[in-house]
Order: structure tokens, then sequence, then C-alpha cells
């Protein structure tokens, strides 16, 4: 598996039949840019070099990673897990097109459908030994490439663009997405920089001149490539022969990948605040939460303890006090799906369930006892609450089920 420093807080584990080194991630700000030629020809290259290569596709409603390489087969699967289809070259591949019964069918599937697909390719799969697995991630920022930052080991992320006036605000975005995700850049790539003239070797900038450069030097990266738009790179994808093709365009962005580590960093600590009442106990309706316990923890150890007073802050306002203090995780006995979206929004992971003895509470959570349930508990029926204490206000303000 890739290096567990590297774990989101919602990172899903990977097949007991997997060991995946490095999962690179492939995006782009909007769609149209050439993400999954960068995707599929990385992966060639890799391979080339003899390293082991994969791909999860996880642009599920525009899946074309396959067909690419002339890869039609059915998925098959056993009592342990989906065995990847592989191409000729050797490279491995999962997409949501190898699980229709005809390539043309769309995929009309909601938002938690999707998301659960690119979590089943990654733990549902038998990659077996990779060295380089890349990931085609859908384009923008919404709810299904937030579910692969989160549930993949990300190693680091390539951002695929075209040289187009709005370039910077759609790097932008992809880049500021990959910091709120903790996910490093390794670079910038751009597509349908130029086209060639073939007779006397001129670049012509058929979108305008490129900002390519200038965006990386905003923020500091390096540009990886800069591809032409070539129709006889088209043809021969739309041939299924992209293993057939050699360009020099995307070496740097291969060599890049190759000698990429992702950086150490040293925590500092960890904050792990538990909601509790006057007794000193885990309280069981976070957005009501009368005062916090923040336990500061390096290498397993608690190193000190302080009390936080929200001063009668709700759902959203507990959210803001907790992110301020810099919290890493909350320990808490419930709490509504609005309030456990809010906390992921913050990066702040939400340990759901406990009760009893906040000090006791987190003497679990450093021995591994205690464990985020994955989910909010806090609806209409059935949640236990500490005496006294009701789950639910309504669905209005003030509400958990609401909020």
């Amino acid at each position: 598996m890739a290096n567990s420093t590297t774990n989101p807080d919602f990172e899903i584990p990977t097949n007991p039949d997997s060991r995946v080194k490095k999962v690179i991630g492939v995006v782009s700000g909007k769609g149209g840019v050439g993400k999954s030629f960068v995707t599929s020809y990385l992966s060639v290259l890799m391979s080339r070099k003899g390293y082991r290569a994969a791909i999860l596709d996880a642009d599920i409603t525009g899946p074309s990673i396959p067909k690419a390489f002339g890869v039609h087969e059915h998925l098959r699967a056993d009592e342990v897990g989906i065995f990847p289809a592989e191409s000729a070259g050797g490279v491995k591949m999962v997409s949501a097109n190898l699980l229709l019964d005809a390539e043309d069918m769309p995929i009309v599937w909601r938002g938690v459908m999707i998301a659960n697909a690119v979590k089943e390719f990654w733990s549902g799969v038998r990659w077996g030994d990779v060295d380089y697995m890349f990931v085609d991630m859908p384009p923008g920022t919404g709810d299904v490439p937030l579910t692969a930052f989160q549930s993949l080991p990300m190693d680091g992320i390539l951002v695929v663009t075209s040289p187009q006036e709005l370039v910077s605000l759609i790097v932008t975005k992809a880049v500021k997405m990959a910091e709120l995700m903790k996910v490093p850049v390794i670079g910038l790539i751009e597509n349908y920089s130029y086209v060639q003239c073939p007779d006397c070797g001129k670049k012509i900038m058929v979108f305008g001149e490129s900002h390519v450069d200038e965006v990386a030097a905003k923020f500091g990266l390096p540009v990886l490539g800069k591809m032409p738009l070539d129709p006889k790179i088209a043809a021969a994808v739309d041939a299924e022969g992209i293993e057939t093709i050699y360009v020099d365009w995307l070496d740097g962005a291969a060599d890049a990948v190759e000698t990429f580590e992702r950086p150490v960093e040293e925590k500092q600590g960890e904050i792990v605040a538990i909601a509790v009442d006057e007794d000193g106990k885990v309280f069981q309706h976070f957005g009501k939460t009368p005062s916090f316990a923040l336990y500061n923890v390096k290498d397993g150890q608690l190193m000190s303890k302080e009390m936080l007073d929200p001063e009668g802050a709700g759902h959203e306002g507990l959210v803001d006090v907790l992110a301020a203090k810099g919290v890493d995780v909350l320990i808490c006995g419930g709490m509504g799906p609005g309030a456990y979206n809010a906390l992921r929004s913050a990066g702040i992971e939400a340990v759901i369930g406990a009760k009893g003895s906040a000090d006791v509470a987190i003497a679990l959570y450093l021995q591994g006892l205690l464990k985020s349930s994955g989910e909010p508990n806090c609806d209409h029926h059935d949640h236990e609450h500490g005496e006294g204490e009701e789950c639910c206000h309504g669905e209005g303000e003030g509400g958990c089920c609401g909020n």
C-alpha cells in the first residue's frame, strides 16, 4: 500500500490482494482537456520504464480508458475481489465500461452510487503488485473528486489544462482543492498547446498564447509537458492503439512521477477534542456541546489537556471554534449529517458513538480501540443519549437532524 503517513482521515482499506506503492491522481478543472489521454499514456510510459503500471478510472460517467487500449473484456471476480483487466502491454485497469453489458450504454447513476463505485474500484479490486497507479479523476471539484481524494491514499497529483483565458481560475481551483486535501501537486501539463505545420515545422497557437507558465510560477510548480493538437494521435487512440504511440511530449512528466517522493512532514502533534458535559463525560449531542476537552497527542502519548468553552456557539459555530484551535479529531456521542459534513469539510475527523468518561475515551483512542463509525448517527430513531438528553429537536434551526 501507499505510505500510511499520506492516508487521509476517510481512507478506505485496500483489497487484501493489493500492494500498490504509489497512487498518482490526474485531475483537471474542467472536462475536454485530454486528462484521460495523459492518464493512459503516462501508464504506458511507466510500463516501458519497467514498472508495473495500473489505471483506476474514477471518471465513472465518462469512461474512455479501456477503448484507448483496445480492452473490452468484462471484469471477473471471485470471493476475494474483482480482477482488473490488462492491456497487451501489461497495464492493469478497472473502468465502469468493463462492467456494462454494452459499452455504449449510458451510466445513469446518482452521486452516491458513483462515489461508491470509486471506493469499490480501490478496495474491491485485486490489484496485485503495482508500482504506479494512475487515477483518472472526474473533472471539477465536486463530490466524486472529493471522495477519491479522501478515500484513496493519494501520493500526489498532476493537473492537466489547456491554453485558454480561464486557465488561471481553473488551475487555481484544482491546486487549492489539492492543498485542502493535503495532497502535493507534482506539476502541470498543458494540452492543445499548438499545432505543428507538417511542412515547415512552425508551431501555430490555435487557442492563443499559453498562460500555463505564469500560472505555474504563481504556485511554484513545474510545467511537465506541453502537448500539441495532433490528429495522428487522435487516430491512434480511436484505433485502440495507444500503446503503439511513441512521442516525447510527456517524458518529462513520466520522469517527474518516477522521481517524486511525497514530502515527509514532521507532525508536531495531534489535537483531539472531546465534547464533554459538566461531569467530564462524553456529551451525546454535538450541536448542544457545553464544553470541549482538548487533548494534545504526540507519538501516541498524551502531552497536555485543556478545556475550551464554545460560548454558546451552534452547529456551524462549533466547527469554526474547533477549526480555529487546529483540532484534528472530534470525539462525541452523536451528531447529524449537517454537522458531520461541516466537520469533514474543515478537515476534522469525527469519531462518533463514544460514551462515559472523556479521559477514558481518549485513553481508548490512543490504544486504537476507539475509531470513527464513519457516518453520522443522530436521527429520529433509536439513538442512545445520556440521561436527560434527546437527539433531535426538530428539523429546523437548532435541530441536529436538520443541521
